[in-house]
């Protein structure tokens, strides 16, 4: 895969291995999926200490606003995917400049979410041995390896 500026204003992934195409076409599918990672997606903006109104606050004024930022934001990352078609065959995708931040949102909430499915430890997301990919579990590690080096290639270009 590589990654390059395409225009004056967006960058590219081209070349794109199948088995990478797919893990794109799922980063908004996994990202969405944030029942089991409130906690994270969501904290407690009271740090345990039991203020009421501050989290009645939070609830309803903070929460709705975060739900649609990260609704916005898988929104125009799955439109930018739509150049690779359904199964990821298309072999590019253009990432306007402007959607950086969406997709940088998006690639996390994705990881907070896989590492909340599958109740992955520090020491599992330390890249000491390569994942088992004959296990859903090694392709959930692969997916969140994937998206971090997604998300420094576009921390740096916005930089």
């Amino acid at each position: 895969m590589r990654f390059r500026r395409a225009s004056s204003d967006s960058w590219e992934l081209r070349e794109i291995h199948p088995l990478f195409a797919t893990l794109l076409v799922d980063l908004p599918k996994a990202a969405s999926r944030h029942k089991k990672a409130q906690a994270r997606l969501y904290p407690d903006p009271t740090g345990g200490t039991g203020d009421e109104e501050l989290r009645r606050d939070w609830k309803e004024h903070v929460r709705p606003e975060l739900e649609r930022l990260f609704s916005t934001s898988r929104d125009i990352v799955t439109r930018d995917l739509e150049s690779l078609g359904p199964n990821g065959q298309g072999g590019k995708v253009v990432i306007p400049e402007n959607h950086i931040d969406a997709w940088l949102n998006a690639l996390n909430q994705a990881r907070l979410v896989i590492v909340e499915e599958n109740r992955f430890a520090e020491s599992d997301l330390d890249h000491r041995e390569p994942p088992d990919l004959a296990t859903r579990r090694g392709l959930s590690l692969l997916k969140i390896h994937f998206y971090a080096h997604l998300q420094e290639l576009l921390v740096e270009a916005a930089g």
